[in-house]
């Protein structure tokens, strides 16, 4: 799963099942490319969330229209999302673990991290106006890590992989407004500004009783076709 090409047949299996489950309904599909800043919020002492972390997401929206004159869609889709950020982890009785090695407390470290993102969400939209129509959108986005490599300010580590300090599986509410402009010919530019609340400990240091969760704020890039 962690392979590119593995991750091209989920996106065209997704598409496959998506035309043949709603063939007679409106379907609006789209590919996105959105940059993000993304950052942890920690709820314990010894466990502090550092710096932002500029990231991407990329991949094939799909919104799923009750028929052509709907307001409301189902709106889902598969996302590779690049994202991450900075802890600094201390301890008083002693030296941090953290991927099989051992750092002095208060060593800060950058996770570099890489998911695939299913959203699912419910999306309104508004009539067309001077070929421009809204949209809102409220749900939620299951995620599965792929790929997690770090860095330390030490330089220790520098991209090492850091799989099992980071828990599989996420989850976040997803909302987000935004718009449409009509380019004719049923293509459309989307933007937008969609916030991901992490609900999950996205961390598995055994060393630190905590929750750490990621949060980002998306720009919404995309193609409507």
């Amino acid at each position: 799963m962690k392979k590119p090409g593995k991750i091209i047949c989920l996106i065209a299996g997704f598409l496959i099942i998506s035309q043949i489950a709603f063939s007679q309904r409106s379907t609006r599909l789209s590919f996105s490319a959105s940059p993000s800043v993304n950052w942890f919020s920690a709820d314990i002492q010894g466990t502090e969330a550092g710096s932002a972390a500029l990231g991407i997401d990329y991949g094939v929206n799909a919104d799923f229209f009750f028929d052509e004159e709907s307001k409301y869609a189902f709106a889902t889709g598969i996302l590779i999302n690049n994202t991450g950020g900075n802890i600094r982890y201390y301890n008083s009785s002693g030296d941090v673990q953290f991927a099989g090695q051992t750092f002095q407390s208060g060593t800060s470290f950058r996770y570099k991290l890489k998911y695939v993102e299913i959203p699912l969400a419910v999306k309104l939209r508004t009539s067309q106006f001077r070929r421009w129509s809204y949209w809102g959108q409220f749900g939620f986005s299951g995620l599965v890590n792929i790929q997690a490599k770090g860095e330390s300010d030490d330089e220790t580590l520098r991209k090492n992989n850091i799989n099992e300090e980071v828990n599989l599986f996420n989850l976040a509410l997803n909302m987000g407004i935004g718009s449409h402009f009509d380019l004719g010919s049923n293509n459309a530019i989307t933007l937008g500004i969609i916030y991901k609340n992490g609900f999950i400990d996205v961390t598995s240091n055994d060393q630190f009783d905590d929750k750490t969760t990621l949060n980002s704020l998306v720009f919404k890039l995309g193609l409507v076709f």
